[in-house]
């Protein structure tokens, strides 16, 4: 009876050993899960003559695991973003799922910019809770990702729009977010019309505008001609480079042609 009573005692200090260390660690259940709404309802394609990766929002809509992937960032313990990578990786995610949500939020739409005004921009309406912290997109973008000094982020942000760089494939983890970020420039710039332009005829390299607008961040890293020649190595040396190529807003999803017509009825 003793040794039995020992085998249950245990086998309870086991089972609750067991449970307690089989629970993941709050970034790994964040990135499973959002990791898994990626991989089904996203996928490369173009529209408006633009290479994108597009987000499926109907199917998306109906996906219940949404719900669940917003309170896990809602909920997501501060004490966990111990270090520079573990931030930047995790605000890199919450912006683009909020990003994602402000669209769901007001599917089916053209533009994510459409919902806001000049006076009142969508960037600054309330956009969810981020590890307890009510915020916008505007407050994510402009005092938590471009404060941390790397001007990368700006090829990892995504603001649901065709002109934006791509929203990645995989989220973003601490272990390997300086090498996710690497490629996100390298992709980037790669992207004819997008990223970059070699106007062969002006001799001119023409850069998405968001070098433009940002151009004071990447004095950390030269300046932006520099910044561009080092993940785009091989550009003639003696060309200018303009960041003006045209802002695409449509969002990064396809519209059906149903849909389309019921919105110009109602229009």
């Amino acid at each position: 009876m003793r040794n039995l009573t020992k085998l249950i005692s245990f086998l309870s200090v086991f089972l609750f050993w067991h449970h307690v260390h089989a629970a993941k660690a709050p970034e790994q259940e964040l990135i499973d899960l959002y990791g898994a709404l990626l991989e089904d309802h996203t996928r490369e394609g173009r529209n408006d003559g633009l290479a994108v990766r597009l987000v499926d929002y109907p199917a998306l809509t109906g996906d219940e695991r949404w719900s669940r992937l917003m309170t896990l960032l809602a909920s997501y313990p501060e004490e966990e973003l111990d270090s520079l990578k573990a931030r930047k990786a995790f605000y890199l995610n919450a912006y683009n799922i909020l990003a994602i949500d402000m669209v769901l939020s007001h599917w089916p739409l053209r533009s994510l910019r459409s919902v806001g005004s000049l006076v009142n921009p969508v960037w600054k309406h309330d956009a969810g809770v981020v590890a307890g912290e009510p915020v916008t997109l505007s407050y994510l973008e402009h005092d938590v990702l471009r404060a941390m000094g790397d001007p990368r982020v700006h090829m990892a942000i995504n603001c649901a729009s065709l002109s934006c760089p791509d929203l990645r494939h995989e989220p973003y983890q601490t272990a390997v977010i300086d090498e996710q970020l690497d490629d996100q420039v390298v992709r980037f710039l790669d992207q004819d019309y997008k990223g970059i332009l070699l106007d062969r005829g002006d001799q001119r390299v023409r850069l998405s505008s968001i070098f433009d607008w940002f151009e004071e961040d990447f004095e950390s890293m030269g300046g932006v001609e520099q910044f561009v020649r080092n993940y785009r190595p091989g550009l003639p040396e003696a060309w200018e480079m303009d960041a003006d190529l045209p802002y695409n807003w449509g969002v990064n999803g396809k519209l059906s042609a149903h849909t389309l017509r019921a919105m110009r009825d109602e229009f």
